[in-house]
């Protein structure tokens, strides 16, 4: 709607008022022209601003009007209402009065659409901001429960490899005095069958019954001791051999958090 400006065409030549200021109805008139101009380019703020210079100059309630119309144009809803407010108080023309009504209703309304749409875009603003931290704190829950699950797992295997370093030790030990056990089985063994050949040697050379009969006792017993050594030495010795590690000392393992599936709990791979 363009500007009510040629209603206030005989206000800015009354002679009376020009006598009294001079320029002053020359300078309003020139800026109700200028701010036909720029309401005409749509440059509606600069237009209100200069319909307000004018209004200083020369008050009336249709520049009120007018600058209510400028400032509606320019979306500057509070500052229009006002303006319209004030022409209802001040302004006469019925015209005028009725669409200012209407003109506020309507500016009304569509403040309270955008604070209705400002308010659900803050809450929805919220609720994004609400989700986001809940998720960082579910983000920081599993790494606290991640990184827990990994110091149990070092320390599980740890414990499992100090358990297999000490079972190793015990292997060790026990091989090694068996290796002592086959040692002094042979060599028992040795001691008593070098015997029993003496006490062979001694029967063959006997002369008489008892004394054949007293190297006959000696071979046998000593034969027999003998051979419990050398048996004792041998089993000693396959049984060191078998219980003697032969694999390398084991290292720590490295626990290794892999991320199941959503729901599913978080996963641990665990490399040796």
């Amino acid at each position: 709607m363009r500007l009510v400006l040629v209603l206030l065409a005989a206000l800015l030549f009354v002679p009376a008022l020009a006598h009294a200021q001079r320029g002053g109805p020359r300078n309003a008139k020139e800026l109700i022209k200028q701010a036909e101009r720029l309401y005409d380019q749509k440059k509606y703020l600069e237009a209100a601003e200069a319909l307000e210079q004018a209004n200083e100059l020369k008050p009336d309630s249709r520049l009120v009007y007018n600058i209510a119309r400028a400032y509606d144009q320019a979306g500057k809803a509070r500052e229009a209402i006002s303006h319209y407010e004030k022409y209802l108080t001040d302004g006469e023309d019925a015209q005028l009065r009725k669409r200012s009504r209407s003109a506020i209703d309507r500016l009304r309304l569509q403040q309270e659409k955008e604070a209705a749409t400002e308010a659900a875009t803050e809450a929805e603003r919220k609720r994004l901001q609400q989700e986001t931290e809940a998720a960082q704190r579910r983000v920081e829950a599993e790494r606290e429960s991640a990184r827990r699950a990994d110091e149990a797992s070092q320390l599980q295997l740890k414990a499992a490899n100090d358990d297999a370093l000490a079972s190793r030790k015990r292997m060790q030990v026990t091989s090694i005095t068996l290796g002592g056990v086959a040692l002094v089985g042979v060599g028992v063994g040795t001691v008593f069958g070098l015997k029993a050949n003496g006490a062979r040697s001694d029967f063959n050379a006997a002369t008489d019954l008892d004394t054949k009969l007293a190297a006959r006792d000696s071979t046998r017993s000593n034969a027999l001791l003998a051979d419990i050594g050398f048996g004792v030495g041998l089993v000693s010795a396959v049984a060191a051999v078998l219980l003697y590690p032969k694999e390398p000392v084991p290292q720590p393992g490295k626990a290794r958090l892999t991320t199941a599936p959503r729901g599913a709990g978080a996963g641990l791979e665990v490399s040796f």
